[in-house]
């Protein structure tokens, strides 16, 4: 979305650090420091918050991950970040943070069922991380965006798979996985039998190859200028509004 949009793209950040949510008046701070605001992007952007109280035309997407790869990559990663030592995966797996996460971060609460309604009532669109270049190109057409090639590259990817590859191998581990996704599970498995189906068949902007795979491809550049743009923008005028915003206490 960066490339494609540039400074009016936004990666958008809480504006208190006790938030969870992406709000309505979050909102509006950020349409005063960006005018020209077309597209918003961060965890804490939800389609159960209050943004339609800013902006009535709002389309929600997002991604989905198959549940005990993005655990396992969660843990993975928290373990190399610092925030859990290697070996604590027993008490890590049981913080409430780390349990149906996909479907807290769709529902705002741990109810399958509630997530698949907003699913089907809310978001415009949804990809699966399994299938990243062909959601890009399925998004472009359930959006309605102009045709665009997505610059797409893995990033936080772990060079080390160890600490991956013996949870997968340890049963206790693997079942303690699967207890704490169930709902995410019965999400995903939803998605993946009905919605993204959906969403193919209803693909008409899209180009199609011959082997009837839909593809955005990949470009050979990581980068171009709009998101240049978007990085400047951000770094030299958003952060900066942000970090004065939260010492002076500005209201909405």
């Amino acid at each position: 979305m960066r490339c494609a949009y540039g400074a009016a793209h936004c990666d958008v950040k809480r504006f208190r650090d006790d938030a969870d949510v992406f709000t309505a008046a979050d909102l509006r701070r950020v349409m005063r420091i960006n005018p020209w605001l077309a597209s918003i992007a961060g965890h804490s952007v939800r389609s159960t918050s209050d943004l339609e109280q800013a902006v009535d035309d709002l389309r929600f997407y997002t991604f989905l991950r198959d549940p005990t790869k993005r655990t396992l990559s969660q843990y993975q990663y928290s373990v190399a970040q610092g925030r859990c030592r290697e070996g604590d995966f027993e008490t890590w797996i049981q913080r409430p943070i780390y349990r149906d996460v996909q479907t807290v971060t769709l529902a705002g609460v741990a109810d399958a069922d509630a997530a698949i309604a907003e699913i089907e009532s809310r978001i415009a669109f949804v990809g699966l991380m399994e299938r990243f270049d062909e959601s890009l190109a399925l998004m472009q057409n359930a959006l309605e965006l102009a045709p665009f090639t997505p610059l797409t590259r893995r990033v936080n990817a772990a060079s080390d798979q160890r600490i991956r590859d013996a949870l997968t191998a340890d049963r206790a581990a693997m079942a303690a996985i699967h207890e704490a996704n169930t709902q995410d599970q019965i999400v995903f498995d939803y998605v993946q039998r009905e919605v993204y189906p959906r969403q193919r068949r209803a693909a008409t902007r899209v180009q199609v190859g011959a082997d009837g795979a839909i593809s955005a491809g990949r470009a050979p550049r990581q980068y171009n200028a709009r998101f240049v743009t978007n990085g400047l923008y951000r770094y030299l005028v958003y952060k900066p509004a942000v970090a004065v915003w939260r010492r002076a206490g500005i209201p909405t």
